[in-house]
């Protein structure tokens, strides 16, 4: 139980610093933003599919380039399982790890092999047809591709766009 409570306390600290970069990055970025409100919630209502597969590739690009964060906060160090953390209580609950096992690829890309290579093109090449799709295609086409699709797709758009229909321009 000590080696759990030890990799909660570093992902916490990990996360409480992370935030803390966030919170000081947000506090630089708020004024050019709030400058340009207006004219990003006018195009959001003009084009709410297009601004939706926008801002998504945007975010899986983000989430890219946060991979390797990503495991070092987990555990996964660059010389192996950091020692107390949730990658080391994993690899311990398993006992012999298999090649080509999930932990295994993990513990690759923190090494910086062949797997970091994989998680990171497939990142960028979803991220990227996103955006190109977004900017690209004509509005009626994402528009037809968005409504066909029923469910949480379909819903998550819908919840976009009348969130941004929401906020007065005057």
């Amino acid at each position: 139980m000590a080696g759990l409570e030890a990799a909660l306390g570093t992902l916490s600290y990990a996360s409480i610093r992370s935030a803390v970069k966030l919170q000081e990055l947000a506090s630089r970025l708020k004024p050019a933003l709030l400058k340009h409100l207006k004219d990003i919630s006018n195009w959001v209502r003009a084009h709410p599919y297009r601004a939706f597969g926008l801002f998504g590739g945007i975010t899986i690009l983000g989430l890219t380039l946060a991979i390797p964060a990503i495991l070092e906060i987990v555990g996964f160090g660059a010389l192996g399982p950091v020692g107390g953390s949730i990658a080391a209580g994993w690899q311990s609950s398993l006992g012999l790890v298999a090649a080509g096992s999930p932990f295994a690829f993990l513990q690759g890309a923190a090494m910086g092999g062949a797997a970091m290579g994989v998680m990171t093109g497939i990142g960028v090449l979803v991220g990227a047809v996103t955006v190109a799709a977004a900017l690209t295609l004509k509005e009626g086409t994402v528009c037809g591709l968005v409504s066909s699709c029923k469910g949480a797709v379909g819903g998550t758009v819908n919840k976009f766009k009348s969130f941004f229909g929401k906020w007065k321009t005057q």
